[in-house]
């Protein structure tokens, strides 16, 4: 049970027992009230609204649950990204892998948590530097880009590109997921299936 103080607006534990009645004690004196748990924030919420009329109106004390501040860091080219414009991230431990696009483009990895990038572009074997997803098994990257389906065994530092030639349905790869040895990538023109990696 809790203690409401009325006339002093002060909360405290209540060590006695009763039967509250709809969370309210009826036997209360010299301003005093017992209440359960359930009914705290109701009658809290009540003297706040009764002390805010008191005051000069209740529009300026209406308060929101606090909440702890979410805090974002932008990592942008400023950083190494290919492009700003980030289609697709996944992260092993303190390496990132940015799917960018835009100016420059490319598969940007960090291997410091993002303070800095080193890019992989078509030099490096990539289909295009348009990247569109990435996903990532051990060493192994696979990378979508509107440009084939990019294989790196060697943790991105070169790339074999898979294309129609190698039954994959079209060249644009919307996204991909590894489960085991079989490879699923969407492409613009069906879901391709590789069950030999």
């Amino acid at each position: 049970m809790w203690h409401i103080d009325v006339e002093n607006l002060a909360i405290q534990r209540f060590s006695g027992s009763g039967v509250p009645i709809n969370g309210l004690n009826p036997q209360h004196t010299k301003g005093k009230l017992q209440i359960d748990g359930r009914s705290l924030s109701r009658c809290i919420g009540s003297i706040i609204a009764s002390s805010a009329l008191l005051a000069g109106g209740l529009g300026a004390y209406i308060t929101t649950p606090v909440q702890a501040a979410t805090i974002f860091t932008n990592f942008t080219t400023a950083n190494g990204l290919g492009g700003s414009a980030v289609r697709g991230v996944i992260a092993d431990g303190s390496t990132i892998y940015a799917a960018t696009a835009g100016s420059g483009g490319g598969l940007s990895i960090s291997t410091d948590g993002g303070t800095t990038f080193t890019n992989r572009t078509t030099a490096n074997g990539l289909g295009s530097n348009t990247v569109l997803g990435v996903f990532v098994v051990g060493s192994t990257i696979y990378t979508a880009t509107d440009g084939g389906l990019s294989i790196s065994a060697d943790g991105g530092t070169t790339f074999t590109n898979r294309t129609t030639a190698d039954d994959l349905g079209g060249n644009l790869v919307l996204g991909v997921i590894v489960v085991g040895s079989t490879i699923y990538a969407a492409t613009d023109s069906g879901l391709s299936i590789s069950t030999d990696g």
